[in-house]
């Protein structure tokens, strides 16, 4: 993997993933607001890793399959755990459609 700034926001995007699902589940009251903070923060290095990629002209192969891929598993994973943890069936099942949409959305974008 290209060792730039882009990947290296990438990677910790992935890295913060698990540190969101498990600061979520602490059993503190402050654990929904301090995971929210961890999300943001991971939607920041999107943005980020984005900008200056097309900015500077840090594309790179590994950088344009990665993105999208920890996207996904960040949406993945937070829906699943409000799912769990809200105890809804409907919130459940509107979460599994937004996680249907998003593969449908990937295996569209594949099939061109």
């Amino acid at each position: 993997m290209p060792l730039n700034l882009p990947n290296i926001l990438t990677s910790i995007r992935v890295i913060l993933i698990p540190l969101m699902v498990i600061v979520f589940y602490l059993p503190v009251y402050w654990a929904s607001f301090a995971a929210a903070v961890v999300f943001w923060f991971a939607c920041i290095t999107d943005y980020w890793d984005g900008y200056l990629a097309r900015k500077y002209s840090l594309t790179s192969e590994i950088g344009e399959i990665l993105d999208p891929i920890a996207d996904k598993i960040l949406l993945v994973f937070m829906l699943i755990a409000i799912s769990i943890y809200s105890g809804s069936i409907f919130l459940a099942f509107i979460s599994s459609l937004m996680i249907a949409r998003e593969f449908w959305v990937s295996a569209l974008r594949d099939f061109n």
